[in-house]
Order: structure tokens, then sequence, then C-alpha cells
């Protein structure tokens, strides 16, 4: 019998997985939690070096909104100046992002890693900013 089991178990566990279509994992919620969602630029680096203020309060935040259309701007800033204004396009399946701001300035980057708690994306060669950053949710305060 215990001979039986060691032939038969194998061909259970493939016979579970075969024929199931996997679908790619879609990160556009990830980014703006189905209305919009607050992501404080909590590192930026550039050469393997962070250059982002330590404090909270002098860092930049990014607004997602659901309808692809996004926010950036200095966090002490946000009741006296307007963000800067761009649109969003997520590529789940190469894990980019390319943001388009209303002066025509276009950050494509890479999703590095992603995390419910953190996300770091690195520019490409195309992209009109070349500094990494990595994003947190928005702490409380």
């Amino acid at each position: 019998m215990g001979k039986r089991w060691f032939l038969v178990l194998p061909i259970l566990l493939a016979a579970c997985s075969g024929g199931v279509n996997l679908k790619s994992v879609d990160y556009y919620h990830l980014f703006n939690d189905s209305n919009s969602k607050v992501w404080l630029v909590n590192k930026v680096i550039v050469d393997n070096a962070v250059i982002s203020p330590s404090y909270k309060y002098d860092k930049d935040i990014f607004v997602f909104h659901e309808n692809r259309n996004c926010d950036y701007i200095a966090l002490k800033d946000i009741t006296r100046k307007n963000p800067k204004k761009g649109d969003y396009v997520l590529d789940s399946e190469d894990r980019n992002i390319k943001i388009e701001f209303d002066n025509n300035q276009i950050w494509d980057l890479d999703l590095i890693y992603l995390t419910e708690d953190s996300i770091l994306m690195e520019p490409t060669e195309q992209s009109d900013i070349q500094t990494a950053i990595q994003l947190v949710p928005f702490p409380e305060l």
C-alpha cells in the first residue's frame, strides 16, 4: 500500500494544476485602491544615494486616482500651491508606469518591487527623470 501512494501522489498533484489558466497580476488597484490613494515619496535615489529629506513633512506625495489621473506635490505645499497634474498608464505585465505631466514631461518608470506597503520605481532610458523613487502609503500624521 505504501508503495502505491508513492506512485499515485505525484500523479494527483500534477492533475490538480494541469489545465489552469493563470491570470497576470493587475497592479492598478494597488496604486489607487479603486478610488484614489495617497503615496508618500519616501526615498528619491540617485546612484544608490538617498537624496530625499528624512523628515516626512518635507517629502513629496503622489495621489493616484482611479480615472488614471495623478497629482504630485510637496506635502508642505498642499494648501498653498497647485499640484503637478498628470495622467498615468500602468502596464502590470511589463511592470512599468508611464506618467505624462501637463508640461509634457514624461516619467517612464519600471516597477522593481511592489508590496502592499512599498513600491520601488526606477527610470528607464526614455524617462525625463533619472532618479529612482520609493513610494509608501501615506502615514498617520
